[in-house]
């Protein structure tokens, strides 16, 4: 059996195809920003969206250049996926095929894909492959044991999954080049605040998200009429029991007479938008957050956008410069905590926004890939041949 050569991210262009759980347009998440910066290192990028875009598979450009995307039609047998999986991996195994045939060869899979679409990744025909963890997996789930190498966002993560024999490596999430910029900026010329004007809270992310602590994010808005609440972010279409009911939250939530809902922005506008926040605010409900708050990439944004930030207790930031976090156990302390934000704000108080902003650029998507690429070269270089 051939001997496959090393992988080098930073050698000669590679043929990347990337799963993920979210479509191309909307939402930049990891998965988008890794094939960004993938694509800025010369790489061919092929980002294969969720099943059930088109009536056939496709590739289309993308709007940037280096990558296609991917569409292709429901999985047949999805509704037995969680029940009796023999079907649905059948399914799923012919349309990697498929994929694989419109690509062409794949040097490196890489599969952000918590969903659970492709448990098997050996149909791609890929050189390489990578299981890349960003959410919490079932119990006794079995996909990573087709992969070459396991990163995940958390040591907890990786817990969970049981031993393949892959190497395996933590890699935090990262910052986006569009906040790294802001955060560049605002560390060399911080902001300086208006005592007069009114004071905003900020969110950025989507409102119909599972994890969203709806309750109490209603009573801070209540109990602080005096504040402005900011939330930007798309609600999730969907027409599920669950899905209608975080609709019918958020069309309450935006009648509230001091809450803004700018919607989904992106790029510049989302930038303009977060200019004049003073606290970023992140209230997650553990009960419902099937990572049960280990970390958030959130968390990075706010920091690099500079302001205070009062969040619910995130594992991976329990320790930030100056941050106003809910100890474990008691939710209900985010109350508190944002009243301490409020009380650093009025007094002018120097929390530790610039140091804040550096951890934020020290975990840059470039950084991530730098590390990932010394992860891969290091398992490529001693892997056994592809058989298993």
């Amino acid at each position: 059996m051939a001997t496959r050569p090393p992988l080098d991210l930073f050698g000669p262009p590679l043929t990347i195809l990337i799963l993920s759980p979210q479509p191309w347009d909307g939402l930049q998440v990891s998965k988008h920003h890794y094939a960004r910066e993938l694509a800025a290192l010369g790489h061919r990028i092929f980002f294969v969206n969720p099943p059930g875009g088109a009536p056939a598979i496709a590739t289309r450009a993308s709007d940037v250049g280096g990558i296609a995307l991917v569409d292709h039609p429901p999985l047949a047998f999805s509704r037995l996926k969680f029940r009796i999986r023999a079907p649905f991996e059948w399914a799923a195994s012919r349309r990697a095929k498929a994929i694989s045939a419109e690509t062409g060869p794949i040097d490196l899979l890489w599969d952000f894909d918590n969903a659970g679409q492709f448990s098997d990744h050996r149909p791609f025909g890929a050189r390489w492959s990578v299981l890349h963890i960003v959410d919490r997996i079932r119990a006794g789930e079995r996909r990573h044991r087709h992969a070459d190498l396991l990163f995940s966002v958390d040591p907890s993560l990786l817990e969970d999954v049981d031993d393949g024999g892959q190497p395996r490596a933590v890699i935090g999430h990262g910052l986006s080049p569009l906040f790294a910029d802001v955060a560049q900026k605002r560390l060399a010329a911080p902001r300086r605040r208006d005592p007069g004007k009114q004071v905003v809270v900020g969110f950025i992310g989507n409102l119909a998200q599972h994890a969203l602590d709806r309750p109490r994010t209603m009573a801070l808005v209540q109990t602080h009429r005096d504040l402005i609440f900011r939330f930007i972010g798309p609600v999730q279409g969907g027409m599920s029991a669950e899905l209608l009911a975080m609709q019918a939250w958020a069309k309450d939530f935006g009648a509230q007479p001091n809450v803004e809902l700018p919607g989904l922005l992106t790029g510049d506008a989302l930038i303009a938008a977060t200019a004049d926040v003073d606290i970023w605010l992140l209230p997650y409900d553990m009960a419902n957050d099937r990572n049960r708050g280990v970390n958030s990439h959130k968390l990075l944004e706010y920091f690099a956008l500079g302001g205070e930030v009062v969040s619910s207790a995130i594992a991976a930031q329990a320790d930030a410069p100056g941050i106003f976090m809910a100890p474990p156990g008691d939710p209900d302390a985010i109350a508190d905590r944002l009243d301490a934000a409020l009380a650093a704000v009025g007094e002018g108080r120097d929390t530790g926004s610039a140091d804040r902003i550096g951890l934020a650029l020290a975990n840059s998507y470039r950084a991530n890939v730098e590390r990932i690429a010394a992860h891969l070269a290091s398992a490529s270089a001693c892997a056994a041949p592809k058989g298993r």
